[in-house]
């Protein structure tokens, strides 16, 4: 399976991201997908009811698998087996099939530091809110004129992810929960809890791998940002620090469903985070079993409908989407970063199947980069200057757009992501996404990446407050509705029904 992860970053200070313009998606190691040794991968076992039949964990522990993972509404398991058993288990009547476990990783990111500020330093004015176009195009502030905070506060959005960290000021006090689903679970923060963005356990794929506990301690500690800026766009709160979120109201579930992940390919070494479709499947489930209104998937990956390999997780994602769509969770999910068609044989999971809001990346073509960095003016992406970012994803599959940011248009309108940073105008970085991240668990930060990841939660945002306002509503319901509201961009294939309108949204 080939990997595509929605999310793009260059990490600093304020720190400024864009995934290079030619730099593939990320691709997993040459190993199984298991992670484990050649003896013993990781399967799905779909059977064909959709709910696991009586005795399901006892037989495929007696078939000689381990089962890690029994997700019981939707008919699957997740067991440890050699490929002998995995044939066996792919033989029964009450099977429907039997597929390795997929894993969906980030792409590879660059660093640079910017040396103005200190990253430390945040301060109780909002200080940066300023440079937030993207929350101003979707009229989020209009929001904030007529809907209290209080009734914001109905509804939360659960971030499935790579954590969230709790301790930073924009974020304290707006999660109502922790989750952690990954295979190498731990605490951090001072709060000691399970979705923290720290990662000092990994899979090495490098040395043999105890079955029983493949987690072995990582001889660095990894604190990864992408959860923690997500959720700073869905409910940063006023005053707490230095951005705001589309609305601050909202109550955030922070789930860690990805695990740290040590590797050599080629004569690279990789040290990165991967997530894998079980954990993934029982965060869904427990958030929707909670009654959380919204899930935001900033993830994803390509399934090929003629590949057999790929079709138990095929059945296995559209089960799981049903199973939160009738608990009346409304799922928000990335289109994907590869600047492709979508529509054909290859599926974006989890964004193209149709119980899911896809949503692709907007940038703008307001001449931001114009200005100097810092600056201090208030920027604004005027209406109908919006463009497809240049690396999203696109097709029938489309259901909305949002600001996922991109590198700005130069006076050509060739994006300024084709050429070297060094030849950029410095406030190109304007053009992106800002908000929060960690640097460690004593310094939160803020950043600005781009990606369609980054566009998701400003809809599943948008969603949270349409839930908020009509509780009885059906994810379907809501789907139609932010449809209905949406501004139109025209070109459907790019933009779906159009740039989510908060304002409208929640008149």
């Amino acid at each position: 399976m080939k990997i595509r992860w929605a999310f793009i970053g260059l990490l600093g200070l304020l720190g400024m991201g864009l995934w290079a313009c030619n730099q593939p998606a990320a691709e997993g190691p040459g190993l199984n997908p298991l992670g484990m040794s050649s003896k013993a991968q990781r399967y799905l076992v779909v059977f064909r009811s959709e709910t696991l039949p009586p005795g399901a964990k006892a037989w495929a522990e007696g078939q000689g698998a381990r089962v890690l993972k029994a997700l019981e509404p939707i008919g699957t398991l997740v067991v440890q087996a050699n490929p002998q058993v995995a044939q066996r288990m792919a033989r029964d009547s009450r099977v429907l099939g039997v597929g390795t476990e997929h894993r969906y990783s980030l792409p590879k990111r660059e660093t640079v530091l910017e040396t103005e500020e200190t990253y430390g330093a945040p301060t109780p004015a909002d200080s940066l809110y300023r440079w937030q176009w993207d929350i101003r195009r979707i009229k989020a502030p209009e929001v904030w004129a007529r809907i209290p905070l209080e009734v914001q506060a109905r509804a939360t959005v659960a971030i499935l992810d790579t954590g969230v960290m709790d301790n930073h000021p924009d974020l304290q006090g707006q999660i109502a929960d922790f989750k952690a689903t990954n295979y190498c679970q731990e605490v951090g923060g001072p709060n000691a809890t399970p979705s923290y963005p720290k990662y000092s356990l990994w899979i090495d794929f490098d040395q043999p791998i105890d079955p029983e506990n493949p987690c072995t301690l990582a001889p660095t500690v990894m604190y990864e940002a992408h959860g923690t800026h997500l959720a700073g766009t869905v409910a940063a709160r006023f005053g707490g620090g230095r951005v705001v979120g589309v609305a601050p109201g909202l109550r955030l579930a922070a789930y860690k469903v990805f695990d740290r992940l040590h590797y050599t390919e080629g004569n690279e070494e990789v040290d990165d985070v991967g997530a894998f479709d079980g954990p993934i499947f029982e965060a869904i489930l427990d958030a929707a079993q909670k009654g959380y209104q919204v899930i935001n998937m900033s993830l994803g990956g390509t399934l090929d409908t003629r590949n057999r390999e790929d079709v138990a997780a095929m059945v296995a994602w559209d089960r799981v989407m049903k199973y939160a769509n009738r608990m009346g969770t409304v799922i928000v999910a990335s289109a994907g970063n590869s600047a492709e068609n979508a529509n054909g044989t290859l599926v974006h999971i989890p964004s193209d199947l149709p119980t899911v809001i896809s949503v692709s990346a907007t940038g703008t073509a307001t001449p931001l980069w114009q200005y100097p960095y810092p600056t201090s003016e208030i920027l604004n992406a005027e209406p109908g200057q919006d463009v497809l970012a240049f690396y999203s994803n696109y097709g029938a599959a489309v259901d909305l757009s949002a600001p996922g940011g991109d590198c700005g248009l130069d006076e050509n309108g060739v994006t300024w992501c084709a050429k070297p940073r060094s030849e950029r105008p410095v406030g190109w970085r304007y053009h992106l996404i800002l908000s929060t991240i960690i640097v460690d668990e004593t310094t939160p930060a803020y950043a600005w990446y781009a990606g369609t990841s980054m566009a998701s939660p400003h809809v599943a945002a948008v969603a949270g407050l349409v839930k908020a306002l009509h509780p009885t509503w059906t994810p379907g319901e809501v789907r139609a509705h932010l449809k209905a509201t949406a501004e139109n961009l025209g070109q459907r294939q790019l933009f779906g029904h159009g740039l989510v309108d908060a304002d409208h949204a929640t008149r």
